[in-house]
């Protein structure tokens, strides 16, 4: 490849908000609003990009559009539900006048929720990108519809018990996502039939890179602390390191060995707000043998030592008034009425 070419090369674009630089959410970050509130600023399109850690869940009541997903277009027409897990590169193209709601959720988030998940199935129900026709007037959309009003109502009250209400009707949607896939479990029939039918929409479902990075996930939750090499995740998945880390890039922009590196410092982070332990045994507990590489390692990814972490969340939540965490409090929306794409 020339010089030229190499520079020609654009990396995927990361973003906080649409078109704006990246930042890290907080660990229990979650923001709804209406899909007009967001894509009128940006004529209805939202090209493809990445967030680090956030995913989002749309529910679309008017209108319709194209999502993207691993350079894949389906095509989507309301009433449609669709869910887009954290790090997967999507965009979106709303017809104008779409409506429905965008819900946006940090990992930090979705772990904590899941992690009490007793059906190991719900725990995996974001792991691919989905996009799901509802029939009009039917429970499962009527369903859907009532609980994303309800986040929606739970989201603007500031009601006591609010934190528990949102994640008990995220908790609804998710088990709606895994019934819809198991009703459907033929790369979801009604949208395979829209992108036979549409010039342009050969797509027959996820692609084998999305796939296998959905298969990878669970080994990962199950194996992170063990600080396996890269090699023995594609052995338990029965492929190259080259063609994991090739997979893992194409969907996300980062490495087998990021994503890994990511999901220690999610865990990271909630031992150092939501417990009291010592840094050597929450290092320990991670798989740090040595506590001070434990710290090292913290620091070189988040900017700071792990007991400035913990001493940031401390102040925050005593200034909250004791709220301990976002979703507690009032900085559900650290820029004022944005939600991330």
């Amino acid at each position: 490849m020339s010089a030229h070419s190499l520079h020609a090369v654009e990396p995927i674009p990361r973003y906080w908000l649409y078109g704006e630089p990246p930042a890290v959410p907080e660990l229990r970050f979650v923001h709804i609003e209406t899909i007009p509130e967001r894509m009128r600023l940006h004529n209805w399109e939202v090209r493809p990009h990445r967030h680090d850690g956030l995913s989002h869940a749309l529910l679309v009541t008017a209108g319709g559009g194209l999502l993207t997903a691993d350079g894949t277009e389906t095509a989507f027409r309301a009433p449609a539900f669709i869910l887009v897990p954290a790090q997967v590169v999507h965009g979106f193209r709303f017809d104008p006048g779409t409506d429905g709601h965008v819900l946006t959720m940090s990992e930090g988030f979705l772990a904590g929720l899941l992690a009490a998940a007793p059906e190991a199935d719900l725990r995996a129900a974001p792991a691919l990108p989905r996009a799901w026709d509802l029939e009009a007037g039917t429970d499962e959309a009527a369903a859907l519809a009532r609980g994303f009003a309800a986040i929606r109502a739970e989201f603007r009250a500031h009601h006591p018990g609010r934190a528990s209400a949102i994640a008990a009707h995220v908790t609804l949607m998710l088990v709606a996502a895994l019934r819809l896939g198991a009703a459907r479990p033929a790369a979801d029939r009604g949208l395979a039939d829209r992108r036979r039918a549409e010039p342009g929409l050969e797509g027959q479902g996820p692609s084998p890179d999305l796939r296998l990075l959905a298969r990878l996930r669970p080994v990962v939750d199950e194996h992170f602390r063990d600080h396996w090499p890269v090699e023995r995740y594609a052995v338990v998945l029965g492929v190259t390191p080259g063609r994991l880390n090739a997979a893992c890039r194409r969907v996300t922009g980062l490495s087998t060995l990021q994503l890994v590196h990511a999901r220690l410092m999610l865990e990271a982070k909630r031992s150092l707000i939501y417990t009291g332990h010592g840094m050597a045994e929450i290092g320990y507990a991670l798989g740090f043998e040595d506590p001070a590489y434990f710290s090292r390692f913290f620091s070189r990814r988040e900017g700071r030592s792990p007991q400035a972490f913990r001493r940031s969340h401390v102040a925050d939540a005593a200034g909250a008034g004791g709220a301990g965490g976002s979703l507690d409090g009032n900085g559900l929306d650290r820029t004022g009425g944005s939600s991330p794409q």
